[in-house]
């Protein structure tokens, strides 16, 4: 076996093991993680954000085409959506643009990137994190209920863990070892504990009918495709942000877009179904995009 291949068993295979292992124990067990998904999410994902970034050496350039080409994978994957469900006669179904225009930010490409590319890699990402969760809040919210939830997105604590980080940067603020120590800690149980809870969201997850469901994870990766295609050419991106940027671009759906559309009271299981497809399909296909681009 070549040491590419083996490089990439080693990001990928660990990553999508501790998935399927949380799965499975998420299926028979049906633990309560409802206290743990909120501590993750407002204390051990905001210290991973805020050490990632005091660590990071990247260009304000790179910053800048990072969020551009994630805004601009958003854009395509709802202007291709729109233009699908219309053909097929099913524009009333808006809920199905969310898992076709915004794909997992977090839970999977967050230690697939750390594992793979390191922490100039997770810098990367997390701009493409804090832009896509900026936006389904914001914009995926306004197509379930007609109208944005600005405090939604405003509540994020990764997105004032961002602000802080940056403010510390800008000031060159030095923090004592012992706090450092701290968010360096809990960053890093942020990593098992981010795909133990993508595991059991999957577990929860209700499947429905495939039918449209195909049709979206299509859409998704075929709006995935082109957006990189148009990234590549006008942004030009290059090194190992380039790479990133490609892995992103086929992400599987965001499971938190099934959460949005239930709040909605919308219709959850062809959501959900698309969510399912697409991260079955991402097990085949994140080990080949990092062979080939990684």
């Amino acid at each position: 076996m070549g040491s590419d291949i083996q490089i990439i068993l080693g990001s990928v295979v660990p990553v999508f093991g501790v998935v399927a292992v949380s799965y499975l124990y998420c299926r028979r067990f049906r633990p309560d993680l409802s206290t743990m998904l909120r501590v993750t999410a407002g204390f051990f994902i905001p210290c991973f954000v805020l050490t990632s970034l005091l660590e990071a050496d990247v260009a304000a350039s790179d910053v800048r085409s990072a969020a551009l080409a994630t805004a601009l994978q958003i854009v395509v994957g709802l202007t291709l959506g729109v233009l699908v469900l219309r053909l097929l006669g099913k524009g009333d179904r808006r809920e199905l643009l969310l898992p076709i225009a915004f794909v997992n930010s977090a839970n999977l490409p967050l230690p697939i990137v750390l594992s793979h590319f390191g922490p100039e890699g997770v810098s990367f990402a997390i701009v493409c994190f804090l832009t896509t969760s900026m936006t389904v809040f914001t914009v995926g919210n306004f197509i379930l209920h007609g109208k944005g939830r600005w405090a939604d997105a405003a509540k994020e604590p990764v997105l004032w863990a961002t602000l802080v980080a940056l403010a510390i940067r800008l000031t060159h603020i030095e923090l004592p070892g012992a706090v450092l120590g701290i968010a360096e800690l809990a960053g890093q149980a942020a990593v098992p504990l981010m795909l133990f809870l993508f595991g059991n969201s999957l577990a929860r997850t209700p499947a429905g009918s495939f039918g449209p469901a195909l049709v979206a994870t299509a859409v998704r990766y075929a709006g995935g495709w082109i957006a990189i295609l148009l990234t590549l050419k006008w942004l030009a991106p290059t090194g190992m942000l380039r790479s990133v940027l490609i892995l992103y671009a086929f992400m599987p759906a965001a499971v938190v877009t099934v959460v949005l559309t239930e709040r909605a009271g919308r219709k959850t299981e062809e959501v959900a179904s698309t969510i399912l497809l697409t991260t079955l399909v991402s097990l085949f296909l994140i080990p080949w995009i990092l062979a080939q681009f990684g």
